[in-house]
């Protein structure tokens, strides 16, 4: 009996590689309800239309998400709740959402960053981490591809106003956000500092290449000629 290995194009990227990078840039992935509080939902995402569960197992787990920051959050804060003063979560699951009357589910990647930028050591001053470094953690995502995205200063609910961003194909779709968590929400929630989160229709990343950016094409059809 002769086994044949599977096709893989150029144009998708294996999800596994992108959780690897992301644990090598210091995240651990965090696995969360899809049904969450309702009110943390209405907190995160005020505009998203709820949709209820008819018979939820609890209070604590009534709604289906809209956003994994809802489930991230919620974990984030456990942990820094339990003097853990350096966190860096990423989940990738699906969200929720209400469309025309119809419940539609769709792949997200998500992440979150708080406290010191780096581990304590010598070589580095220490710092908060800050807006362009989880920035630079979706750049680097986005280098396994060989894509090129734009981040655009946009007003998300959940987001400061002054430091939030749509994330944009080269087809001008937005793709994600990326921001600081509102300082309403930041004490809302019970956060004693700075969190930045990011997050990412999981398809379209896997497959910005073929999907959105000619660009990328032309490099893969031309390539280099050494003398």
């Amino acid at each position: 009996m002769r086994s044949e290995l599977g096709q893989a194009t150029e144009a998708e990227l294996p999800l596994d590689r992108v959780k690897d990078l992301l644990v090598d840039r210091s995240y651990q992935e965090a696995i969360t309800y899809s049904f969450v509080d309702e009110d943390i939902q209405k907190t995160v995402a005020p505009d998203d239309e709820v949709v209820r569960l008819k018979n939820p197992i609890s209070s604590e787990l009534a709604v289906m998400r809209t956003t994994l920051w809802c489930g991230l959050l919620k974990a984030a804060l456990y942990n820094t709740n339990r003097q853990q003063t350096r966190v860096r979560l990423f989940e990738t699951g699906l969200r929720f959402v209400n469309k025309g009357g119809e419940l539609h589910q769709q792949k997200m990647l998500a992440g979150l960053v708080l406290g010191a930028a780096y581990n304590e050591q010598w070589g580095e001053k220490a710092r908060k981490v800050d807006f362009f470094d989880i920035k630079a953690d979706v750049q680097a995502m986005f280098a396994l591809t060989g894509c090129q995205v734009t981040f655009s200063p946009a007003k998300q609910s959940a987001l400061h106003p002054g430091q939030s961003a749509a994330i944009l194909a080269q087809t001008g779709e937005r793709i994600g956000w990326l921001g600081m968590l509102h300082p309403t929400l930041e004490k809302q929630l019970g956060f004693d500092t700075q969190v930045f989160l990011f997050e990412l229709d999981q398809d379209l990343v896997l497959n910005n290449v073929s999907r959105y950016s000619n660009h990328c094409q032309n490099i893969l059809r031309y390539a280099a000629i050494w003398p």
